[in-house]
């Protein structure tokens, strides 16, 4: 039964959990492990109300000191424990303050409250589900009769909510079929990761990301069409889409999504329940999926590979080396053999591990992948005659090198292998079951291609590198001349949507607006060149861009300015809040300069916190007063009221940026309006422009990139968001010489000058398509957004 009664009269505890297994300490515990054959008794200290989850589940929280006796401080003597289902009705009338309670078929997870609460690092999730035991030891002993009468639990069925009707804040149970998802990697914790994407017939999706700190307890989901099913998930809002995470008690189990695939559930727990409703539901799954959505990628077979193509394979792994401290060479077949010539990478014989007459039986089957970077670690710990499946492999063409160039004039390009870092489009390695279906289909392609290819000995290329005893070492071989270092993460980072799939940039062309799409591609030119021509001026509320007034044109407005004052010969005043000033400017055209600073509440008032008006200035004088005084604001006088002057010249300039008004979309007030600014003392360009009637511009950057992945090449546009792309601000770029500098950087990285775009880096890209114009005029523009630059630390 879920729930016994132990009595004192029946002797010592551990004299009565015989079959429970071995009694195990807090501190002995261990994250993701589990826990069928131990046990773990504690002392109830603190238990909390039962409470209802969205599921309509019921989940009871108690605190247990661990029974020793030894007193101790330890927060480790004190954790956290979580009842979940139909075991809570059982316990929760029952277990009292001061029980000693012992605990079997458990799980261990991290718990969120320790540094809040003080308590054990680790937490323990119990479930019916997962075949949990509690027996209790009561003080008193009267509830005996209670729980001796209680039956044994049955299986139950669960609630699961549609995908679209999820809402944030609730831990739910669903359903899915996979759509994407990436093998389990270490994330930047001590724990395991793995993304999902699912969807179902109610047209919803939902990205999920699962934690745990043993990988085998992550949900086991092999490929994409895989059918899942996920208790206890929290949805959560994240960037505006729902997501969801694993909540306490969480369980999974995956399903082949093939219809002719046996239903034979793939658990993250070694106990579960699985109904004839829930086989119901599988089934219901099978044929949507199959009938509606083409989740389905083909199995792609080495026979099939297509040249600059990613692809998932399956394969049995046949010898592996380490080739350098980021690089290991795997060598795999599937019984098919790859119709392109293929590079093989030249390794020493003793960095191979495998059983060499088989690699010589197989040299016309095999094919080298260079696993990368943070793939390293899985690769090195592979088994040879390990059943894989190696997601998002490169297909690579390779020109030859200048010297061999002769010799492969006759075979053409070389076709290899590359497994590159980070996880984008689910990159990573996974060992399946040999009771895998794929892995019973690969044996029987693996079986079938051995009878006409075992003896086959006629390519002794591999074999005289590897038996040479004279051959270059490891380091050698792997120099730039023989082969190139292909290192692949992304000079780009996702802010967002890192769960949908690329789409090519042909695929992107092909479409109609508007719409959104994840790409991978190269800069492969961008304008303008000049970089700070890619500064403009942006009226957020006619929506124009216009170029920044240059010198000469601001020179000459002003000395029109200057000449007009002349001629009107107003004279100098001083008013309630400004105190007036003359500077006699020398020369052949002697000249004044009036300069009024404006009455501020500061006791000191020290030049570069001093706003002031300044007229008959010229361009040289300007930039001498802008790197004087905090603001400046050129004026110009008109009969009795002092006036702006024409917009083009800048209205302020304060803190070296020079700011600028729209002319279409401002109402320019009399400067006597900047009055009322000085009695709260705000002197913002924002507080500013709207009291004299401006329309602020803004500085931005507009770009032009052209993008290629190998489909064909794409414009797109990136203005909006380039701020955050850069991690500059215009306005600052325009004045400051270390941040043009570091954007010349920045370029040279995305777009490196005076090297064949073959060595250009790869950018992940969110792009949006929207149309401009109306009518016949109407054309699809494409912009960038939700996008970074990955290397600022080092620019």
């Amino acid at each position: 039964m879920p729930l016994q009664q132990l009595r004192e009269s029946d002797g010592p505890i551990e004299t009565q959990l015989s079959g429970c297994g071995e009694w195990i300490e807090y501190d002995k515990l261990r994250l993701g492990s589990a826990y069928v054959d131990k046990y773990i008794k504690g002392i109830i200290s603190v238990k909390y109300p039962s409470h209802e989850l969205g599921t309509g589940e019921k989940v009871l929280k108690m605190a247990l000191e661990e029974s020793t006796s030894q007193p101790s401080t330890s927060s480790q003597a004190s954790i956290n424990t979580f009842i979940f289902g139909k075991l809570v009705g059982d316990c929760d009338s029952i277990l009292k303050q001061g029980d000693t309670v012992v605990l079997t078929n458990f799980q261990v997870c991290k718990s969120p409250s320790a540094s809040k609460d003080g308590r054990h690092a680790f937490q323990l999730e119990l479930s019916d589900e997962t075949g949990a035991t509690v027996f209790v030891c009561s003080k008193t002993g009267q509830e005996s009769a209670a729980i001796i009468r209680k039956s044994k639990v049955g299986m139950q069925d669960y609630t699961y909510v549609p995908l679209n009707m999820l809402k944030g804040g609730v831990t739910v149970n669903v359903y899915g079929v996979v759509k994407f998802f990436k093998p389990p990697y270490r994330s930047k914790g001590t724990d395991y990761c793995t993304t999902v994407t699912i969807v179902d017939p109610s047209e919803g999706k939902l990205h999920c990301v699962i934690f745990n700190g043993n990988a085998d307890l992550l949900p086991k989901i092999y490929k994409i069409g895989d059918v899942v099913r996920f208790h206890r998930v929290k949805i959560q809002e994240f960037n505006q889409e729902l997501q969801a995470i694993s909540a306490p008690g969480f369980s999974a189990l995956t399903f082949d999504g093939a219809l002719e695939a046996p239903i034979q559930p793939r658990a993250s727990s070694r106990t579960y329940h699985f109904t004839s409703t829930d086989q119901r539901k599988v089934e219901e799954l099978r044929r949507w999926a199959n009938a509606n959505i083409s989740v389905f990628k083909s199995a792609t077979k080495l026979s099939e590979v297509k040249p600059a193509g990613y692809f998932d394979l399956t394969c049995q792994l046949v010898a592996k080396a380490v080739v350098d401290r980021s690089a290991v060479l795997l060598k795999v077949w599937d019984g098919t053999k790859c119709p392109h010539p293929l590079k093989q990478v030249p390794v020493d014989r003793s960095a191979l591990e495998g059983d060499l007459g088989e690699i010589r039986g197989l040299s016309q089957l095999t094919v080298d992948v260079l696993v990368y970077d943070n793939h390293t670690g899985v690769a090195n710990s592979l088994k040879l005659g390990t059943y894989l499946r190696i997601h998002n492999i490169h297909a690579k063409l390779v020109t030859a090198s200048t010297e061999k160039q002769n010799e492969s004039l006759d075979r053409g390009p070389e076709m290899e292998f590359h497994l590159h870092g980070g996880t984008s489009y689910g990159r990573g390695i996974m060992v399946l079951p040999t009771d895998c279906r794929d892995v019973q289909q690969l044996k029987q392609s693996l079986e079938s291609a051995l009878p006409s290819n075992q003896d086959s000995m006629e390519d002794l290329a591999l074999m005289e590198i590897l038996n040479s005893s004279s051959g270059p070492s490891a380091a050698q071989e792997i120099s730039p001349d023989c082969m190139e270092r292909c290192h692949q993460e992304s000079a780009t980072v996702l802010t967002a949507h890192q769960h949908i799939s690329a789409t090519s940039l042909k695929e992107v062309l092909d479409q109609t607006a508007p719409c959104k799409y994840r790409i991978r591609a190269k800069l492969v030119n961008y304008e303008p060149k000049a970089l700070y021509q890619s500064v403009k001026l942006y009226c957020p509320k006619c929506r124009t861009m216009q170029e920044i007034p240059d010198d000469d044109d601001i020179d000459a407005l002003l000395q029109d300015v200057c000449s007009a004052d002349a001629a009107t010969g107003s004279q100098p005043h001083d008013a309630e809040w400004y105190e007036t000033t003359i500077w006699e400017q020398g020369g052949q055209r002697r000249r004044q300069i009036i300069v009024r600073f404006v009455k501020t509440n500061r006791l000191q008032r020290t030049p570069e916190r001093s706003t002031i008006l300044v007229e008959s200035v010229s361009l040289n004088e300007l930039y001498r007063f802008s790197e004087q005084f905090g603001s400046v604001i050129p004026t110009t006088s008109r009969t009795d009221r002092l006036i702006l002057n024409d917009l083009s010249i800048p209205f302020l300039i304060q803190d070296g940026k020079w700011h600028y008004g729209c002319r279409q979309c401002s109402d320019p007030q009399p400067v006597s309006a900047l009055q009322s600014l000085t009695r709260e003392d705000s002197w913002e360009p924002s507080a500013i422009a709207k009291v004299l009637g401006i329309q602020w511009l803004h500085y931005v950057f507009v770009m032009k990139f052209t993008l290629d992945d190998g489909t064909g090449p794409l414009d797109a546009f990136l203005w909006d968001e380039a701020e955050r792309f850069f991690g500059i601000s215009a306005a600052e770029v325009v004045i400051s010489e270390v941040l043009q500098e570091k954007l010349t950087r920045i370029m040279n990285t995305l777009c490196p000058p005076r090297i064949n775009p073959e060595g250009f880096p790869w950018l992940e890209c969110c792009l949006k398509s929207y149309y401009v114009g109306e009518g016949l005029e109407q054309k699809t523009c494409y912009q960038v957004f939700d996008t970074t630059f990955a290397g600022f630390e080092d620019i």
